[in-house]
């Protein structure tokens, strides 16, 4: 069969059967096939450049690895898992099979950070960044990516997380401007000269109740780390200890600024405003008019 009849035919399957999460919205039947056509042929990239790239001739052989992938795929394994890629602020990251799939709602996140420091530390020769819940680093090598003047070093709990993380830095040539640590939150900053000298605190912690992780799509639970999605009982536990130790890294007029789930927004506000070390709250909001990002300047102590 001609090839391009065959990718027509794999299509209308994939247009059939083809189930994207709401959180994976990027994604779609064509990208999708055509990040698959590629790993087939040995190239490993996300379905966001393989958008913009042609498509290979396959062997028989490659095409019979294409259908299984195919397979593996309407089963429920995720994309970002089979290409082992995911497109995050212009980059394709690395990442492997049972880890935390970057999403693309995150990179209002990225983009309030990376504003944030383009704007208020333009003339600053070294800005330092704390990126914490870094996962496999796309915050932070996004920033630092984006922003030639920025020193950035990132914390996460799971471990195959953070050997991720350093990977990437390589992958990107950005490890002399990045460090990552096996660590919680603010722990391995306490002795690295980041207490009060910090200039921005960016952080993507997990915001879903304990209750809501049990009810996630099988997509999600059978695949990645349940570390980076529970958040305890009421979903809150993370941002009462970020809101409360980030004034002990900031300096006067440094910024916290974090991602909070839909309906969160308010209530964290509110926890900013009562805490007393903050100023210029602003939300920032996604297109569905949902508070997504807060972001709080430190005052005078």
């Amino acid at each position: 069969m001609e090839q391009p009849k065959l990718f027509s035919l794999l299509l209308e399957k994939l247009n059939a059967e083809l189930v994207i999460l709401p959180d994976k919205n990027e994604e779609n039947p064509n990208n999708t096939l055509r990040a698959l056509w590629h790993l087939s042929f040995g190239n490993r990239i996300s379905p966001i450049t393989a958008e913009g790239i042609g498509l290979p001739e396959l062997s028989d052989l490659q095409l019979e690895n294409l259908r299984e992938l195919i397979d593996l795929r309407l089963s429920g394994m995720p994309l970002a898992h089979l290409t082992e890629r995911q497109h995050f602020m212009g980059l394709d990251f690395m990442l492997n099979k049972g880890l935390y799939i970057p999403r693309k709602e995150t990179e209002l996140l990225a983009k309030t950070a990376i504003d944030t420091v383009l704007k208020d530390f333009e003339s600053q020769a070294k800005v330092k960044v704390l990126d914490l819940c870094t996962g496999i680093g796309t915050i932070a090598l996004s920033v630092v990516y984006h922003c030639p003047n920025c020193q950035v070093a990132g914390s996460d709990i799971y471990e195959p997380a953070i050997q991720a993380a350093k990977t990437n830095a390589v992958h990107f040539e950005l490890e002399y401007r990045t460090s990552f640590y096996h660590a919680d939150l603010f722990d391995p900053f306490e002795s690295t000269g980041h207490k009060k000298n910090t200039d921005v605190i960016v952080c993507n912690p997990p915001y879903i109740s304990t209750a809501k992780v049990k009810e996630m799509r099988m997509e999600i639970s059978n695949h990645e780390n349940e570390e980076a999605f529970d958040a305890g009982p009421f979903g809150l536990s993370i941002f009462n200890k970020l809101i409360s130790e980030a004034p002990e890294y900031l300096k006067t007029n440094g910024y916290l600024i974090f991602e909070c789930g839909a309906g969160q927004g308010e209530f964290l506000t509110g926890r900013i405003k009562k805490n007393g070390n903050y100023s210029e709250i602003t939300q920032v909001f996604d297109k569905n008019g949902n508070i997504r990002v807060i972001k709080a300047k430190k005052i005078n102590p």
